[in-house]
């Protein structure tokens, strides 16, 4: 038998030193608040293909009896979007290609890393669409579409706040001495009539809350109805 290179020595000297290691997790860029639903068979008449539903939707968050005062009784919406929520309600980053993961290990305390030079331990960023290929484990745990069971038999409206910024891994994420593994990691999301918006971030079992630190950058609204109803 060959006898160790030095690179393997450093690691195998690594793992003794430090049989727990600690890991930042942070996703970008963007995400969104997304829910979806139910309403009456009225206000989807009344706003479906209407141009104005956005305009009204957004206005309804400054001055709803103002927003109200031209529109059918019968028309109106008499709360905000994100309370239309009884087919789903989420608030998470996206889940698509061109996000990534940061990855970036650190002290128990959660400071930066330095190695035994002095400098600080490089991140690792990893584009979502490496996920899968890297061993993680991609579920969708539901769909709302007009199709979907959640949908078809009902008028519903769709609302969306788009963020840009970041999500944080609430703690921390403690590894054994090989670092952080993505065959442990766990991603559920929920497909909203095509956008995709983290449900679950599970790693080793762990589930993890993810903190936002984002600006709106745009909304949309609209109305549709379930595959089952007659329009």
């Amino acid at each position: 038998m060959s006898a160790p290179t030095i690179a393997q020595q450093k690691k195998l000297i690594k793992k003794i030193k430090t049989p727990e290691r600690f890991f930042k997790i942070d996703f970008g860029r963007y995400g969104a608040e997304v829910a979806m639903g139910s309403i009456t068979k009225e206000q989807f008449d009344y706003w479906y293909d209407n141009e104005n539903f956005e305009e009204y939707m957004s206005n309804l968050g400054f001055d709803m009896e103002d927003a109200n005062k031209d529109i059918p009784k019968e028309a109106q919406f008499e709360r905000e979007f994100y309370e239309f929520e009884d087919i789903g309600h989420m608030n998470g980053p996206e889940y698509a290609d061109s996000q990534y993961i940061i990855i970036s290990e650190v002290d128990k305390n959660g400071n930066a890393l330095e190695d035994e030079n002095g400098n600080y331990v490089e991140d690792e960023t990893v584009d979502m669409s490496e996920f899968v290929k890297r061993g993680a484990k991609i579920t969708c745990g539901a769909e709302h579409h007009t199709g979907s069971d959640s949908c078809k038999d009902k008028y519903f409206m769709f609302g969306q706040y788009f963020n840009k910024g970041g999500w944080t891994a609430e703690e921390s994420i403690k590894t054994g001495p090989d670092g952080f593994d993505f065959k442990k990691l766990e991603i559920t999301y929920e497909n909203f009539d095509g956008f995709k918006v983290f449900s679950d971030f599970i790693y080793d079992g762990t589930d993890y809350y993810l903190q936002e630190d984002s600006t709106g950058k745009s909304s949309s609204f609209y109305v549709d109805c379930g595959d089952e109803i007659e329009t």
